[in-house]
């Protein structure tokens, strides 16, 4: 079985959890999870006592999720690549798997050399994405 290196514990009033390692590491970041179709999602990352406010935005065409990382602005492109506005630089890619395996494993979201430096906000901000996604997806 492969080691867990990040995990997200979310709760019923849609607050996020972000652990480093299994749900026993260290937390590292927290957020609660905007519902609204053009809202703002808050992430508050425990080590810099950095916030990311990911700015949720849909259209018939595209779904965008704008925000800023350490004063870089950056934005995902649906839910496959975070890329920076001015640099169009990619900084993670995330490839979804189309059935879910045994262990639950629903993607994997591949960090570039230029992401490293903010690994933990980039992977924080996938797993809100995608929590936000699986809402959408769900909704009645």
């Amino acid at each position: 079985m492969q080691e867990i290196r990040y995990f997200c514990r979310v709760d019923e009033e849609l607050h996020l959890t972000i652990y480093k390692g299994a749900n026993t590491g260290h937390v590292i970041a927290t957020a609660i999870q905007c519902r609204d179709k053009g809202g703002v999602t808050k992430i508050k990352l425990m080590e810099s006592s950095q916030a990311l406010h990911l700015k949720h935005t849909r259209s018939l065409f595209s779904n965008k999720t704008f925000f800023e990382i350490a004063g870089t602005k950056v934005h995902w492109k649906g839910q496959t690549a975070l890329v920076e506005d001015g640099t169009g630089i990619c900084l993670a890619v995330y490839k979804v798997k189309r059935f879910e395996t045994q262990d639950r494993k629903l993607g994997t979201l591949l960090v570039t050399a230029h992401g490293v430096p903010n690994i933990d906000a980039i992977v924080s901000s996938a797993l809100v994405k995608q929590e936000r996604t699986d809402e959408d997806e769900f909704e009645v």
